[in-house]
């Protein structure tokens, strides 16, 4: 099997909440709220070195930890053009520290368009149509900050 990872309503923007969202034969979504998001910023922007990409990956994080094992291949959106090689490094890092050795191969980024499931879920749970899996509160996000 597959797994995609998508978002819907970016990282960086303060004044939404951001779903992310996986799909193979399981699916999953993570919301962190734009409150969590904005108190994220307001301690840790100038502190924490590419922030918007840690909290990506933290969300990614939560939202794959439980499925990891299956070691299928990953494929996460091109939602950072540029930034896939730091991306895959922080979730890398991320994975390493909880789970069993990951293969770096089997993550890969791509096109999630708008026909994937993945997608679907992450849409449907930002417009309120579902409830996200898991909702990260501010602390999950620091376990993960504070490490770097």
């Amino acid at each position: 099997m597959h797994i995609e990872v998508d978002q819907s309503g970016k990282i960086e923007q303060l004044n939404m909440n951001t779903i992310i969202a996986f799909s193979n034969k399981n699916q999953y979504s993570v919301l962190i709220s734009k409150e969590v998001k904005q108190q994220a910023y307001r301690l840790y922007k100038g502190k924490a070195k590419d922030l918007r990409y840690r909290l990506f990956c933290i969300g990614v994080y939560y939202c794959l930890k439980e499925y990891i094992h299956e070691k299928e291949l990953i494929t996460i959106c091109f939602e950072y053009q540029g930034k896939e090689n730091l991306i895959k490094s922080f979730l890398l890092d991320y994975l390493k520290k909880e789970s069993a050795i990951i293969d770096p191969k089997i993550i890969r980024f791509g096109k999630i368009g708008k026909q994937s499931n993945a997608h679907a879920v992450a849409i449907d749970v930002y417009r309120g149509n579902r409830r996200p899996n898991k909702t990260l509160s501010l602390e999950e996000l620091e376990r993960w900050l504070k490490k770097k």
